[in-house]
Parts: C-alpha cells; structure tokens; sequence
C-alpha cells in the first residue's frame, strides 16, 4: 500500500509541475532536458549495477530511440496542454491514454482482446473534455494540446511494450531492460536539445539554476514514478493496482487544479472526467 500511495504521489505531480513552473516562469524546455538528464544517469547506474548487458540492441536500438522521441513530445505537448487547459485536463488526457497500447498491441502484436466498450468510453470522454474551447481564444483548435497529450502518452507505452517484447525475445536481462531505458532517456534528451535549438532565437532563454533545479525535481520526479509503479505491480495485482492509481491521480489532479490554481471546469468537462473515470475501471476490472 505504501508504495502505492508513493506512486500516485509521484504520478500526480507531472502536470502540478508544469503549471508550477508557468506560476514561477520557469523555462520547461530546460527543465524538460535537465530532467532527462538525471533519468539517463539514473536508468545508466541501474544497468551498469545489474551487469550492463546489451543482449538485443540491434533489434531493441531504434524502438528505444522512438520512444525517446515520444517522451519528449509528450514532456513538451504536457507543459502546452496544462498552460491552455490546466492541470485536471493535461492529466485526465495522460491517464486514459492507457487505452492506445492496448489497442495497439491487440492490432499489432497479437495481444488480448480489448475491452471496446470501456474504450468507446475514453473516446467520449475525450470528445466532451475537449469540446470547450475558452472564450478568448474561440475559433482556435483548443483540444489539439490535450490529443497530443493522449495520443504521445498512448504511443510511448506501446513501444516501451514493444521494446520489452523484444527483450525477452533474445533472452534479455533486468539489466538489458535497464539499459534500454537509459537510452530512451538518452535519446530524450537530445531530441529536446534538437528542438530547444529549432525554435527562433527569440523563444530561447539562457541557461539558468532556477531552471536546472526545475529539471532536477522534474527527473525525481519522473524516475520515482517509474520505479514505485513497478515496485507496486510486485505487490499489488494489475487490475487493482491501475484503476485505483489512474483514478486517484485524475481526481487528486483535479482538485488540485480547482483548490490551489483556481482553474474552472464545464459541467460538460466533468460529466467526461466522470466518463473517463468509469473507462479505467470497466477497463481493468
């Protein structure tokens, strides 16, 4: 139960962070990076201290590499999502994105059958979240932040499923799986570096220790989550484990984002968290 609790702790934090980080103008580009910078040393250590194996790397390299790619996406669509729609939305967004690998792996590699009227249900919730568009910006595509959310969150776990697939194909270890990690976080880093030095000179801030420090908690942050989410499935059956943990984040989040930054849902957007809250738990009960 403890780790549980830490779980949902960590978990919940990702999209408080963010909104966080608009509060006090910090740079999330930066802290993004930082972030991956303390996950690719931390997945390194773990890999180096199971015995560094690298069974399978021609075949797990480049899915790892996309997943990179995927987690910096989502990192970066995550801070756009919770600046324009806030915490509960950002969040509720990333939680059912759980149904992308499920269909995705049922199509793609042979997986269980998934449950389609639990993921009819994440779909209509999606539509009635997204459907409000803040006045002062009416006539702009509000909901295209929170479906890029959904839909990186969605395809970085599929291809973590992929890469972990892969690995226990050609007979990997705990420390393969570790050394995978570190390089998605890895590759993370230098596509956010890649983008940082896309965008206009304008759009770029130096370098900063209010924002290193960002980054820092930011990596805690994320590496924490990983590891008390795996920790708690030792313990804790996956049916129980992931509706509880899916649901407290989305409710913890919400009223986080009512209670501490003042944000203001629909009764639409509610009756689609409500939705979306009975999805997670006809889907994984």
């Amino acid at each position: 139960m403890l780790y549980l609790v830490i779980a949902i702790t960590f978990g919940s934090l990702f999209a408080i962070l963010f909104k966080i980080f608009q509060r006090q103008g910090i740079d999330a580009l930066q802290a993004i990076a930082i972030n991956y910078i303390v996950a690719f040393v931390i997945g390194m250590a773990g890999s180096i201290s199971q015995g560094f194996d690298a069974t399978g790397i021609d075949k797990w390299g480049l899915p790892a590499t996309i997943v990179g790619l995927f987690m910096m996406a989502s990192f970066v669509t995550m801070n756009l999502a919770t600046r324009s729609h806030g915490v509960a939305i950002a969040t509720i967004a990333a939680r059912v994105a759980f149904v992308v690998p499920v269909l995705c792996a049922f199509i793609f590699l042979g997986g269980n059958e998934p449950r389609w009227i639990a993921s009819a249900l994440v779909i209509a919730s999606l539509a009635l979240i997204f459907s409000q568009r803040r006045k002062e910006k009416a006539g702009t595509l509000q909901w295209i932040y929170p479906l890029l959310v959904f839909a990186g969150y969605g395809i970085t776990n599929f291809m973590l499923k992929l890469c972990q697939q892969i690995v226990a194909n050609v007979n990997g270890s705990d420390a393969t799986l570790s050394l995978v990690t570190g390089t998605s976080f890895l590759a993370a880093l230098l596509f956010t570096i890649l983008y940082y030095y896309m965008l206009p000179r304008t759009q770029r801030t130096p370098l900063s220790w209010r924002n290193m420090v960002a980054g820092v908690v930011l990596g805690i942050v994320n590496v924490g989550c990983t590891y008390f989410l795996l920790k708690s499935l030792m313990v804790i059956d996956s049916s129980i484990f992931y509706p509880v943990y899916n649901i407290a984040i989305v409710t913890i989040a919400t009223l986080v984002g009512r209670m501490c930054f003042g944000e203001q849902l629909t009764a639409t957007q509610y009756t689609g968290i409500a939705i979306a809250l009975l999805a997670i738990v006809l889907f994984f009960c």
